[in-house]
C-alpha cells in the first residue's frame, strides 16, 4: 500500500491567509502613528477667556520632549514673554506679563524623543475684571535756579587834596631870619664872622708885603 501524500491547501484558503495578513498590517499602522508625541493640554486652555492675567503659558505633551520654543503675542502683535522657556519632561513653560486686554496668540514648536518636530498655534482671550493700570510717566522735578547774587556797590573813600600853603608859609626866609637862625645855632652875633674874615685878610696882606720886601 503506497504512503499517503499531503495535499496542498486549496486556493481559497491561501487567499484568505493573505487577506488576514494585509488587514493585520493595516490595523497596526494607525496604532504606530498614534504612538507619536502630541500636545495634550494647555494652560490657559485654547480658545477660552480668562479674567486673571496668567504668570505663564504651559504646554503639556503626551510624552517627554527634548525641548521647544513658545512665543506669546499680545493684541497688538508685540511679544509679552518675560523670560526663557522652561523645559521639564513633557512640559514647556513660558513666563509672560500681560499688559493689555484682548486676544493673545501662542505659537509653539517642540521636538519629541523620536526626533519628530511638532508645532502649532492656539489663542486665548484676556478680559480682566478691572482695568489694567497704565504705567505713569516718570515725573521730573525742574532744576531749581538760585537767584543771581549782586555784590553791593563799592564806595571809594573820598580823596582829600593836601592843603595849599599860604603865601606867608611859602615865602623864603629873609636875611634877618637867617642871621637869627645862625645866632641861635652858634650863640654869636651875626657881625662877628665878617669881622674875623676881614682881619684874616688884612693879616695875610701884611705877611705877603713883608715877604716881598725881604726878597
Amino acid at each position: 500500500m503506497s504512503p499517503a501524500v499531503a495535499r496542498s491547501p486549496a486556493p481559497p484558503a491561501r487567499l484568505l491567509a493573505t487577506v488576514v495578513l494585509v488587514l493585520g498590517l493595516l490595523l497596526a499602522a494607525p496604532g504606530t502613528a498614534s504612538a507619536h508625541t502630541a500636545l495634550r493640554a494647555t494652560e490657559p486652555t485654547a480658545d477660552t477667556s480668562v479674567t486673571t492675567a496668567p504668570q505663564a503659558v504651559t504646554l503639556t505633551f503626551s510624552a517627554s520632549v527634548l525641548g521647544g520654543e513658545v512665543t506669546v503675542a499680545g493684541p497688538d502683535g508685540t511679544s509679552v514673554g518675560s523670560g526663557p522657556v522652561a523645559h521639564d519632561g513633557a512640559v514647556l513653560t513660558a513666563p509672560v506679563t500681560l499688559t493689555a486686554a484682548g486676544r493673545h496668540t501662542v505659537t509653539w514648536s517642540a521636538v519629541s524623543d523620536d526626533g519628530h518636530t511638532l508645532e502649532g498655534t492656539f489663542g486665548f482671550e484676556f478680559a480682566p475684571a478691572a482695568p489694567i493700570p497704565s504705567s505713569a510717566a516718570p515725573t521730573t522735578t525742574p532744576p531749581t535756579t538760585a537767584p543771581p547774587t549782586t555784590a553791593p556797590p563799592t564806595t571809594a573813600p573820598p580823596t582829600t587834596a593836601p592843603p595849599t600853603p599860604t603865601p606867608d608859609e611859602a615865602a623864603p626866609a629873609t636875611g634877618t631870619d637867617t642871621a637869627s637862625a645862625s645866632s641861635d645855632d652858634g650863640g654869636l652875633p651875626g657881625w662877628v664872622l665878617p669881622a674875623v674874615a676881614v682881619a684874616l685878610l688884612a693879616v695875610g696882606a701884611v705877611v705877603v708885603l713883608r715877604l716881598r720886601r725881604r726878597g
